[in-house]
């Protein structure tokens, strides 16, 4: 049986050479029609009306200039297709904008659809100055705000499921805006809703810059009001207010959102839009509607029956998206929980860092004295850290207070924490697996870290926690080769494609909102990872990907003085974690330094030899970008702490075995580290007791990796075997 696909009043665009396809309705066409068309291509079709059989085509749009980042999908024709239609709809004038009906698409055999004409009884006019949309079958604005005025309210009284007012919200209107040219697709998300599950008493469309929030619950945006009568729409730049209500009383909450409202008035100029509290959604509304209403900063009504023309109604969308590029540009939106302060000054690596472990401590936690810079150079020597210790050791805080501190929130999507699953075995949980009704399912991470490559200027910081749950080398493999593919590209980071189109199978929807995905310069992955008979070890594969910093001093006395009262976040850009160095080659301005660093890794190296547990190249180049880090940063550890931090992260975690080589290794490569110690023997069974004794001297060199092996020789000598992990 034929079913309807797709229908639309009649416009100019239609009579003239075809229409442009929604959203929601591209998986449907690409079945009924038999092709899965890339950007640019085009396929032939058979398109019947009544017993006319007539050409056309389906085409991909190759979009050029500001609009090359989007995908549009037409139905095209001409010739005696076009002929026929207007002879249906419009048999005695051109004036293609006075023409009522509608059109109704069916699908039919594959390559082929049936157009059902219905010619309208009476004569529709639309506004004079209404403009004609440049692509096929895309509404203008002033088609759009009159069918929300005249049909939303109507359509209420029909059955909600399925209805043709949800797919014209979520779809056409967002498409009609894009179109005007005025708001990017890549920068921007436009989407619309009339409820979920029954139709809403304010519907709405949002405009959202995708840096500050990509949902009305929270943050600031653009967005259409219809009123409850359904007589007055505004547009307005407005606030998100549930996470607001969550926390206050509704009274509280208007007042926020009212002192919020009535600061930016003072920073913003209204470009003529009304700014006051007069806004008016209508008697009786629900709570959320009411805080719609008082949401409002700027706005303007647009009354039914007495729409403006296409013109004026273009230039308020563009005044409207002026006022949230001042506001975005003036102060970048963190949450309404953490304030994040903005110095007028660029703070120094160092200062930052500082002001970082204030916020850190004022939250009431306290972390190993070098412990925070540690994690810092880890991170922007390479952005992939590994946290292990003992369970509650703040692995997991660690990484959220750090990107809070710096203005990361998952209020703001810039923090996301994913908790492993046992039972995750390939990347597909991570991104997502195309069902097998050829729908594409998302998976934990890929909205995330499309939204960081969208947002460049910022850090995003992704926990996967209790990350050994199931096997690090399965589930996340497609990362750890992909991070080995990172360059630098006119001063940009970029990397081979981490997901290609052909991933979403046919689900053009998905391929048109994820395209290729790239692992984006501001994302950095940290996982926690707790070392039991529940978990997983790691494979060399894993270990020589990331630094590996342990947590294993727990101090349970509290220490109420360290806590400072409020300590505001501050706001860091990309820079501030931005990788300086992505090859080798990059350090021979430091010579002298990097040759330093490698000699003392190749005698390091020669020990590891004697149990076949030297490391290769990329172990060298990152422990070499993590000393010259910590040097241009004005050294914020000593050249000496920063090695053996190194050592410790870098080298000690893939040693392991049961064989005497690996004893008389560990026992070297200790003297190496804290100099000769007591009656050294490799055969005696306190060696490891003579060995931490040397640890704890004055003239040890590099104390931690010291007492490390230690506590590794130790572990050898009870169980005949030994490994990093505790």
């Amino acid at each position: 049986m034929a079913e309807c696909i797709y229908s639309n009043n009649i416009n100019k665009s239609i009579l003239t050479s075809g229409f442009t396809i929604p959203v929601d309705k591209w998986d449907i066409f690409a079945k009924c029609l038999g092709a899965n068309l890339q950007k640019g291509e085009r396929k032939e079709i058979v398109v019947w009306v009544g017993q006319l059989k007539c050409s056309a085509s389906y085409t991909n749009v190759n979009l050029t200039g500001e609009n090359a980042g989007r995908t549009v999908f037409q139905v095209r024709y001409s010739g005696d297709l076009v002929s026929e239609l207007r002879k249906i709809f419009s048999p005695n004038s051109d004036n293609y904008d006075a023409v009522g009906g509608k059109l109704e698409v069916y699908s039919g055999k594959v390559g082929e659809l049936t157009f059902k004409c219905l010619p309208a009884v009476t004569v529709n006019t639309i506004n004079e100055d209404s403009a004609v949309s440049t692509t096929p079958g895309v509404m203008n604005l002033n088609t759009v705000v009159t069918k929300i005025l005249n049909d939303y309210v109507p359509s209420k009284k029909e059955t909600f499921a399925g209805h043709q007012m949800g797919s014209f919200f979520r779809s056409d209107i967002p498409l009609a805006i894009y179109e005007t040219g005025i708001v990017e697709s890549a920068p921007y998300l436009i989407t619309g809703s009339v409820g979920q599950g029954n139709w809403a008493m304010i519907p709405w469309v949002c405009i959202f810059d995708r840096k500050i929030t990509t949902t009305a619950t929270k943050g600031i945006y653009i967005v259409y009001l219809l009123s409850k009568d359904g007589n007055s729409l505004y547009l307005s730049f407005n606030q998100g207010c549930t996470d607001i209500r969550k926390n206050n009383s509704k009274k509280d909450t208007i007042r926020i959102m009212r002192e919020k409202a009535e600061d930016i008035r003072k920073r913003i100029d209204s470009r003529g839009f009304n700014a006051d509290n007069n806004a008016k959604l209508g008697d009786g509304l629900t709570e959320l509607g009411e805080l719609y209403q008082e949401g409002m900063i700027f706005y303007k009504e647009y009354k039914k029956g007495n729409v403006p023309g296409e013109s004026e109604l273009q230039n308020d969308l563009r005044l409207m998206m002026d006022i949230y590029k001042e506001y975005v540009n003036g102060k970048a939106e963190n949450t309404e929980i953490i304030d994040v302060e903005v110095g007028e000054e660029q703070l120094s690596t160092k200062d930052t860092l500082d002001q970082i472990k204030k916020y850190i401590a004022a939250k009431g936690f306290t972390f190993n004295e070098g412990l925070v810079e540690n994690y810092y150079l880890s991170l922007k020597s390479k952005p992939f850290v590994i946290l292990a210790g003992t369970s509650g050791t703040g692995k997991t805080r660690l990484v959220r207070l750090f990107a809070e501190a710096i203005g990361a929130t998952s209020q703001n999507g810039r923090y996301k924490l994913v908790s492993v699953r046992p039972d995750w075995s390939d990347s597909s949980d991570l991104f997502g697996h195309v069902n097998l009704n050829d729908k594409f399912i998302p998976g934990a991470i890929i909205d995330f870290v499309k939204q960081a490559e969208l947002d460049s200027r910022n850090p995003y910081f992704l926990c996967l926690d209790e990350m050994n749950l199931a096997r690090v080398e399965y589930y996340l493999s497609d990362i750890l080769s992909i991070i080995e593919t990172r360059e630098y590209v006119d001063g940009k980071v970029t990397t081979d494609p981490l997901i290609t189109e052909n991933y979403y199978g046919a689900d053009i929807t998905a391929k048109g909102k994820y395209g290729v995905v790239r692992i984006p310069e501001n994302l950095y992955i940290i996982g926690t990872v707790n070392m039991d008979e529940t978990t997983f070890p790691f494979s060399r594969k894993v270990l020589d990907r990331a630094n590996t910093i342990e947590f294993s001093t727990v101090e349970l006395l509290a220490n109420f003085d360290s806590t400072q009262g409020e300590v505001k976040a501050i706001f860091a850009d990309n820079t501030f974690m931005k990788a300086d160095y992505v090859f080798f080659n990059q350090c021979a301005s430091d010579k002298d330094f990097v040759e330093d660093v490698c000699i003392e890794l190749q005698d390091i190296n020669k020990i590891l030899e004697k149990a076949n547990a030297h490391v290769g190249y990329r172990v060298r180049d990152e422990i070499v970008f993590y000393m010259l880090n910590n040097k241009n940063a004005g050294n914020l550890l000593t050249r000496n702490q920063a090695f053996d931090h190194e050592i410790m992260q870098k080298i000690l975690p893939r040693i392991q075995g049961s064989s005497a080589s690996v004893k008389i290794m560990l026992c070297e490569l200790f003297k190496y580290c804290a100099g000769d110690y007591e009656s050294y023997q490799t055969e005696s069974d306190d060696v490891s007791a003579k060995m931490m004794a040397a640890a704890n001297k004055e003239t040890c060199k590099y104390k931690e990796s010291a007492k490390k092996i230690a506590f590794m020789v130790r572990r050898f000598e009870e169980d005949g075997f030994t490994a990093y992990w505790l």
